[in-house]
């Protein structure tokens, strides 16, 4: 029988990261194999792209949990040394995706093998460290309507009841060019980017919420300078002549939400608002991509707080605004159901050169997770 460490240091030792010549494949077909041979479950492969897959495990009963989890990890650091081989020193494991969060895909795989219940699904997801597709697809499914959703990623053995929402998109802006000896005349593409940023960025702090959090812009790409030409491929061609006040800037931002009504109708008319009053013009507004917050209210997490009490450890609350986005807020966009991420530690060291996992958090979490389910399922 393996033991959920035995199977972390095989997950670990499997490359999941997406580059040119690389992505989840291997892990996903290890991950379908361990199911399919220890387990009578139904798994279903959902097509993401070319040879990736979400797999969906569950049995014939309605579906009252999901446990979720994502397979792909951030591309190995250059600084990590043997990132694909898992080393186990002073209470830690050490590897590629140790914490984040192949760790918490030990654990629903050992829930699965081992203490399954009738009711629970498991789903793991592809992409999600990249472009979110293999959740974007999972929207599609509408036969799963659970009571509850645990995404067991990192968490240092704290609740986190919800995530902020992103958005990225890109503008450009258009000022006016003179001499630079004569610059009160014309407008700074450039500097009145930064204002504009700035300006907006207050606009949004008025809807901050202590619950879900505060609404941040980045301001994550700026480049500008005098504008010559466009490309065919719509890129500006710029002179960075220092004698000139440039009259062009394209922008990349980046904004995290707390508040649903911060829409792309709310941030395009807040940005148009901002440009008049500056004098500016904007143009070509593109939106990458546009994903909402996810909240659940601590009230209704009652039956989770109680497991975590029984399992010794302390009821705390993780700071929404200290964290990213959780691709789970997809899930239950689609699905409903009261959403909970909970998981090991140290979650700081998500992403980071010679990533580890406290061996005593993967027992703490996985205890609890189980004496959840013992009592809601």
């Amino acid at each position: 029988m393996k033991k959920p460490l035995d199977i972390l240091k095989d997950l670990i030792a499997i490359p999941s990261f997406v580059d040119d010549g690389q992505n989840e494949k291997a892990l996903i077909n290890f991950v379908y194999s361990l199911i399919s041979s220890k387990t009578d479950l139904k798994i279903t492969k959902q097509f993401v792209e070319k040879d990736r897959y979400n797999l969906i495990v569950r049995d014939s009963h309605p579906v009252k949990v999901v446990l979720f989890g994502h397979l792909d990890t951030v591309l190995p650091n250059q600084q990590t040394q043997q990132a694909l081989t898992p080393q186990i020193k002073n209470g830690k494991i050490f590897g590629l995706g140790s914490v984040d969060m192949k760790a918490g895909v030990a654990i629903m795989l050992d829930i699965a093998i081992n203490q399954h219940r009738p009711g629970l699904a498991y789903v793991f997801t592809v992409d999600e460290e990249y472009e979110f597709k293999g959740a974007q697809k999972l929207k599609k499914i509408k036969n799963i309507h659970p009571d509850w959703i645990v995404n067991v990623e990192p968490t240092n053995n704290k609740i986190l009841n919800g995530c902020r929402g992103i958005t990225e998109f890109s503008f450009d802006v258009y000022g006016k060019s003179v001499h630079a000896s004569r610059k009160d005349r014309g407008i700074n593409a450039i500097e009145k980017s930064v204002k504009l940023v700035s300006l907006f960025q207050k606009q949004i702090s008025l809807l901050d919420n202590k619950k879900s959090g505060k609404n941040t812009i980045n301001l994550a790409y700026l480049h500008g300078g005098v504008l010559k030409s466009f490309d065919s491929k719509s890129q500006p061609n710029i002179s960075g002549l220092g004698m000139v006040v440039p009259n062009f800037a394209r922008l990349n931002c980046e904004i995290r939400l707390a508040s649903p009504k911060i829409d792309k109708k709310y941030i395009l008319a807040t940005f148009q608002k901002i440009a008049k009053q500056e004098k500016i013009k904007l143009d070509n507004f593109y939106f990458k991509f546009h994903l909402g917050n996810l909240f659940t209210p601590t009230s209704k997490l009652k039956p989770f707080e109680q497991s975590i009490l029984s399992s010794g450890l302390k009821k705390q609350y993780l700071d929404l605004s200290s964290a990213g986005f959780y691709e789970v807020q997809l899930l239950q966009q689609a699905w409903g159901g009261r959403t909970v991420i909970f998981g090991p530690g140290p979650m700081s060291l998500a992403h980071m050169a010679n990533e580890y996992a406290k061996l005593d958090t993967i027992v703490k979490t996985e205890k609890t997770i189980k004496l959840f389910l013992k009592r809601n399922l």
